[in-house]
């Protein structure tokens, strides 16, 4: 079916060149067959007036032994000819593919009635022999395609006079291509990219010197970057075959696309034996001016050239001959000579003929086609050298002003280095003095015991009633309270040292209880003292330096109350997430300035005047810092300051929140007999406020008051501390 399809395509397209190309040539032919005597139009310009009256019979029969008719005018150039010898035209020869015979033996036939037999020599010559005599002279003219005149016009010397102009071509830029085709699939699958596909495969084309039946193809598959040129050679076998033959190796085949000219399918397919049916041919082209099928862009047909040292008297003669060939029925004519500059882009493409030299690298080269850049890059050189040495001087001054101010720098560093060894070490003694009001309450327990021990023993010596048991008795407690003392003595030395001991997991409340009794017994102050806490509060602490933070903060809000009416401080300790503790202390002392804010933790500011060293805040501040928490001072709304620490419980994995008792809140008022005025135990949730009465009706039934300093006496009564908790070390009980 398709074999049919394209032969009336052929026939078609052989209709529409043959009236294009007939008024193609009546147009470039009218001038130069007007008659010489008479000065009538010929038979041509009558064609222009109306082509349909243009005689398309041949001028001399196929086979090239006819004559033209006795009416035939010859050009008046040709008749002004007066020949010395025979011109000498040389037919470039092209083994396995002659697909426009027919015309160049017409051309022959009709160059020879024009000049006379006797006038003409005719020759067939391969590319070196042709070449060859163009150089010496060897040839006037010679029919070739565009690749063999384009090399020879690359080295002069050559001029094309005509190009053919095939019937099925819209012009004579458009007269040649190239087909790639392959033996259709069983199953009828497409190809989506058909020069990858003919990239990819086995290739076969008839002769790699014919221009149609090789490089446009090739052109083709480079130009689209589906392979490179030399690759394409090694893939491609060449059959230098007749057109039919190179068809059978392909459908012999599996994998094998073929190369074809232009119109070559179509000219097999009028042999009924074809088997056009088993042909598909790939990528096909449909909107440009060859009605062939063909693959690939199109190119200018063969041309007919001169050498140009002949006589331009002979030159004229000829083309006017070729112009005004009526041969349309051969299926093309002569035209007046088109550009063949898509033959050298063809060339440069494939990197032969003249761009040969364009397949190697060369310096020569490479310098002239990247002229542009490299002068760019030698001015961002030249500015960078520039640049670089302006750079190296300003360095150089710069590096001399830098030595000097990195000496002066040193200077200041080491003197700072030695204020800050001088502050380390009046930090050290401040520690030092803050735990003195510690050790002074630890050590009297100790040296009391034993001066009780030692004046009791003194006493029954006297009395001379001493009793063996009673004595060793004494002795070992005197001897157990030494040693207490001693490892106490011993804490505060390694402590000044900064040889700090390990943390252990301990409870904040009894902490902050101990700190609060320290901080009761050593000073007195009528401050109404609020303290709220959570039982079992556990966190991996240094419990000393916890109990000089609580200290220190307690002391510096009583001598911020002292003097003022209704003093208050309030300590609480409450989680603020599951890892970490919030421990604040406020009081509603007098009104504190930005100014004075800013300078609470820095080393050797106070605001007690002569009588404070500048250090006890700072302290706290290294100790919230060695915990890995820090401290703010903020103030307490009007009146007063609020001191913040926060204190991670470092404790990976465990909630400070689960096993956390309910929340106990104690006030110690000023005035009264010193007791404990109220104590109140607070649960949150629903499920804790249901448990709230049973709590509240185990607390005692009867609330005491009293002054600051006899609130000691109620905690030390009984076995039990005052929140329910056994007491902590160092307190014990009296009988009353």
């Amino acid at each position: 079916m398709l074999s049919h399809i394209i032969r009336a395509a052929l026939a078609g397209a052989a209709a529409l060149g043959i009236a294009s190309c007939a008024f193609g040539a009546a147009v470039s032919a009218s001038y130069l067959g007007m008659g010489t005597s008479t000065g009538t139009p010929s038979g041509d310009v009558l064609a222009i007036i109306n082509p349909h009256q243009r005689d398309r019979s041949p001028i001399i029969s196929r086979d090239g032994g006819g004559v033209p008719d006795d009416g035939l005018e010859r050009p008046e150039a040709v008749g002004q000819l007066n020949f010395q010898r025979p011109m000498r035209i040389a037919v470039h020869n092209e083994p396995g593919s002659e697909p426009d015979a027919e015309m160049i033996n017409a051309t022959k036939e009709f160059i020879r009635v024009m000049f006379g037999s006797q006038n003409v020599n005719i020759y067939y010559l391969n590319d070196r022999d042709l070449s060859q005599s163009i150089r010496t002279g060897g040839v006037d003219f010679f029919i070739a395609d565009q690749s063999f005149y384009a090399l020879e016009q690359a080295m002069g010397g050559v001029e094309q006079i005509a190009v053919m102009w095939p019937g099925t071509g819209d012009s004579p830029s458009e007269a040649m291509a190239s087909t790639f085709f392959r033996k259709k699939p069983a199953d009828g699958s497409a190809v989506h990219d058909p020069l990858t596909y003919v990239a990819t495969h086995e290739l076969a084309a008839m002769t790699p010197k014919s221009m149609s039946a090789w490089l446009i193809g090739a052109g083709e598959l480079v130009k689209r970057r589906r392979i490179g040129y030399e690759d394409l050679l090694s893939r491609t076998t060449f059959t230098n075959n007749s057109q039919r033959d190179l068809v059978e190796y392909v459908l012999a085949g599996r994998e094998r696309v073929g190369l074809l000219p232009a119109c070559a399918l179509e000219q097999l397919a009028l042999d009924p034996s074809f088997p056009m049916d088993e042909i598909e041919v790939l990528n096909p082209k449909k909107k440009d001016g060859l009605s062939c099928v063909h693959s690939t862009e199109v190119y200018p047909g063969r041309v007919f050239a001169a050498v140009n040292d002949i006589d331009p008297t002979l030159k004229k003669a000829m083309t006017a001959v070729l112009l005004g060939m009526s041969s349309i029925k051969y299926g093309a004519e002569w035209a007046l000579p088109v550009t063949n500059r898509p033959v050298f882009d063809l060339f440069y493409t494939l990197k032969i003929g003249p761009y040969s030299d364009l397949a190697g690298w060369s310096f020569q080269r490479f310098v002239r086609e990247h002229a542009e850049i490299i002068a760019l890059i030698m001015l961002v050189i030249f500015l960078v050298l520039t640049y670089t040495t302006t750079l190296s001087i300003l360095v150089r001054r710069r590096t001399r002003a830098l030595r000097d101010a990195l000496d002066q720098r040193d200077r200041i560093e080491a003197e700072a280095a030695q204020s800050r060894q001088h502050i380390a070490n009046l930090e050290r003694t401040g520690i030092v003095g803050q735990m003195s009001t510690i050790i002074a309450h630890e050590l009297k327990q100790p040296l009391g015991a034993i001066t009780n021990y030692g004046n009791g023993l003194l006493r029954r010596l006297g009395r001379g009633d001493v009793e063996r048991e009673k004595l060793e008795l004494a002795l070992r407690e005197i001897v157990l309270q030494a040693e207490r003392a001693s490892k106490i003595v011993e804490r505060v030395r390694s402590y000044a040292k900064h040889d700090y001991p390990p943390r252990k997991v301990s409870d904040l409340s009894i902490i902050i209880e101990n700190a609060i009794q320290t901080f009761r017994r050593s000073r007195t102050t009528d401050a109404e003292l609020t303290v709220r806490m959570h039982p079992h509060s556990m966190a991996e602490v240094d419990g000393w330096e916890i109990e000089l933070v609580v200290l220190n903060l307690l002391k510096n809000a009583a001598d911020a109350i002292s003097g003022i009416p209704d003093p208050k401080i309030e300590v609480c300790l409450y989680p603020s997430d599951e890892h970490t503790w919030i421990l604040t202390v406020g009081d509603n002392g007098p009104y504190i300035s930005d100014e004075q804010l800013s300078r609470f933790f820095k080393p050797l500011q106070t605001s007690k005047g002569e009588a404070g060293m500048g250090l006890g805040l700072s302290i706290v501040a290294n100790i919230a810092e060695r915990h890995a928490g820090n401290i703010t001072v903020a103030r307490n709304g009007s009146r007063g300051v609020k001191f913040t620490m926060t204190i991670p419980s470092q404790m990976k994995d465990v909630s400070v929140i689960a096993d956390m008792g309910p929340e106990t809140v104690s006030i110690y008022e000023s005035g009264g007999n010193g007791r404990v005025a109220r104590e109140v135990v607070e649960r949150r949730g629903e499920e804790q406020a249901d448990e709230s009465p049973q709590l509240e009706r185990s607390l005692p039934a009867t609330v005491h008051t009293g002054t600051l300093n006899d609130a000691v006496h109620l905690m030390q009564d009984g076995d039990m501390h005052r929140t329910g908790r056994p007491r902590p070390p160092g307190i014990p009980g009296s009988k009353g």
